[in-house]
């Protein structure tokens, strides 16, 4: 295969070490140093993207697969559970009741209904599904993220494709996702491609104001301030980087390393973002009139799915919208330990339904559908069982993924549960299909190799595209 390098294990010219030993026989076939680097990027890079970019909706803790897509009626007791499937758009599918708008969205997209890993880890689930690719060491225990996990899916599009306007290649939003003990969830960032390609990262919180009659909540979705201060033009802010360019540039040619040049990475996107208007229109909310603010939802999921929106329209390959608790209610995210059906039904699934469907909607009505790849997943699903706690605890061997536009074909589900919605009966998915078929659909060989940062390659995913729903 031919390699894919990362920041590190590199000479000035950014070839590897292992690449330029292989130089002298390439240059006997007739290959010069360009155009090892041309057919490089051309193998990585050379399927027909039907993609152009990715909104990727996380609905961190792990949602129930047989509470939302994959319902079981005629099982009996906790793995029936107490929800019960309604009809869709597409004769023959049927998804939970308490996804009524999205019922009338089925015809966008592909259920897969036997995706499978084998750990019930919050944080190696996580890195599993945001990745492509299992975590490399085996646990049992929670792992925080480390500077050798593989990299998310934005972050390998930052290097392969990045965004060709001024506008960032990756971004996340509402917050990084944490462990209520503070451990970072692994596969969020550029892993062993380094920190330049993490992606923008977008907070977002509520804050709480008083009236006369009650306490409410603010609910605009806050992004941070883009604007320029008082007095400074963009074409005058780009005078002054010019000026600072010039006066700097000696010193940093005589002290200029390796966190140097990532410094310059953060100072260049920080400019892009201040400057360019397009940038800032994007990420204007306000812009979006009180109609479709309400359509999408006032919590922080919906507004996440309205920027995501926004972002994709203005040149962003890929936006991560984590499910996140907003303070607006007790839901523990989709981490349905107790109180189960409770939480689902009145706090996680209709502004689920709300918000996933009226973006599925916009980007149909808009025509961004055909080329935006719109994924819908958790770290992993939960069991069959009812635990004393009127709960659902972690499960990996199954769980349901939705995959819409892009190349995907609408109205389908792929893959059957067994009768708990415990295993896969037919036609089991693995983490690494999943990335096969995301790569492929925004035009990057799944069978390509990544270099880290010490010069060692690793195949870019390990996985199949799912032809059945291509």
């Amino acid at each position: 295969m031919i390699s894919l390098d990362g920041n590190g294990g590199k000479f000035c010219d950014g070839l590897s070490r292992r690449e330029l030993l292989r130089i002298g026989g390439l240059g006997a076939a007739g290959l010069s140093l360009p155009g090892l680097l041309s057919a490089r990027q051309a193998h990585a890079t050379g399927l027909p993207p039907r993609a152009n970019r990715c909104i990727l909706l996380f609905m961190s803790g792990g949602p129930a697969q047989q509470d939302t897509w994959d319902l079981k009626p005629d099982a009996s007791g906790a793995a029936r559970g107490e929800f019960r499937p309604i009809k869709t758009n597409v004769p023959g599918i049927e998804i939970s009741d308490h996804f009524p708008m999205l019922a009338r969205q089925m015809d966008k997209v592909s259920i897969l209904r036997s995706v499978t890993h084998d750990s019930n880890v919050h944080t190696v689930g996580a890195h599993a599904m945001l990745t492509g690719n299992l975590y490399p060491r085996p646990s049992i225990a929670e792992v925080n993220a480390s500077p050798t996990d593989f990299p998310h899916y934005g972050a390998v599009l930052s290097k392969l494709r990045p965004s060709e306007r001024r506008m960032p290649s990756f971004v996340q939003l509402p917050q990084q996702n944490r462990n209520t003990d503070g451990i970072v969830w692994p596969g969020q960032g550029g892993g062993f491609l380094g920190s330049r390609y993490d992606a923008m990262l977008v907070t977002a919180e509520y804050e709480k104001y008083k009236s006369t009659v009650a306490e409410y909540e603010n609910k605009r979705f806050r992004t941070p301030s883009l604007s320029l201060p008082d007095g400074v033009s963009a074409e005058r802010l780009s005078a002054r980087q010019k000026l600072l360019r010039a006066l700097d540039g000696e010193a940093r040619r005589t002290e200029r390393d390796a966190s140097e040049g990532l410094l310059d990475h953060y100072r260049e996107q920080a400019f892009n973002l201040v400057s360019s208007p397009e940038t800032q229109r994007a990420f204007n909310l306000d812009a979006e009139p009180d109609a479709v603010k309400d359509r999408y939802g006032r919590h922080l999921f919906g507004q996440g799915c309205l920027l995501a929106r926004r972002l994709s329209a203005a040149g962003v390959p890929l936006v991560t919208v984590f499910w996140h608790p907003d303070g607006t209610t007790t839901a523990p995210s989709w981490d349905t330990h107790a109180d189960h059906y409770s939480h689902m039904k009145s706090h996680l699934m209709p502004p689920c339904d709300r918000a996933f469907s009226a973006l599925l909607e916009d980007l149909g009505r808009s025509g961004m559908l055909a080329d935006t790849l719109v994924v819908w997943m958790g770290e992993f699903g939960r069991t069959p069982q009812i635990n004393s706690s009127g709960g659902r605890d972690h499960w990996g061997m199954c769980q349901s993924v939705v995959m819409a536009g892009g190349g995907v074909r609408g109205g389908v589900v792929h893959g059957k549960s067994d009768k708990t919605a415990a295993y896969p009966e037919e036609d089991p998915i693995s983490p690494g299909d999943i990335g096969a078929t995301l790569y492929s659909l925004m035009g990057i060989r799944p069978d390509s190799e990544i270099v880290d940062q010490t010069g060692r390659p690793h195949p870019l995913v390990r996985g199949e595209p799912i032809a059945a729903i291509l």
